[in-house]
């Protein structure tokens, strides 16, 4: 389907998925941020909990937009030009942006676990992980080489 059709026709839904996909994963971030000993919080945030299930609404993003045959065709060659316009189409933006929350939310998680074991709280660093993602690795890796924790 073409792109100005789906934005057009679409784009209330697009904003509202947009939304949905952002926020869905806030109450896990607020409660790693905030509320780090709460022992609900310590059992769910673990990156084989939260994540997978999250991968369910990627999922069931991907198979309304293949029903609905939204998604665009299959890139003609791989090249830089083709990938990027190919990124370009608002259902294909909302599956990476999904997939970009949930690696995110992966390592935070991971993050979240380790600075527990480690006996410390790391909000800064989380809060850095759910806005940056990877780059937050810096900090929290810089901390452990302080306390001399080891990284393993």
């Amino acid at each position: 389907m073409v792109i100005w059709l789906i934005d057009t026709f679409g784009g209330s839904e697009l904003e509202r998925a947009f939304y949905a996909i952002a926020l869905m994963t806030v109450p896990v971030w607020v409660g790693m941020i905030l509320l780090p000993w709460f022992s609900l919080v310590r059992h769910l945030a673990h990156p084989f909990i939260l994540p997978p299930f999250y991968c369910l609404v990627l999922g069931l993003v991907f198979w309304n937009s293949f029903e609905v045959s939204l998604l665009p065709d299959k890139i003609s060659g791989l090249d830089f030009d083709g990938v990027r316009s190919f990124s370009r189409h608002p259902v294909v933006f909302l599956l990476l942006f999904c997939n970009w929350q949930i690696v995110n939310l992966a390592l935070g998680t991971a993050m979240y676990q380790k600075s527990l074991k480690a006996g410390f709280k790391a909000p800064v660093e989380l809060f850095l992980c759910w806005l940056l993602g990877a780059w937050s690795l810096i900090p929290f890796g810089l901390r452990l080489l302080i306390r001399k924790k080891r990284t393993r």
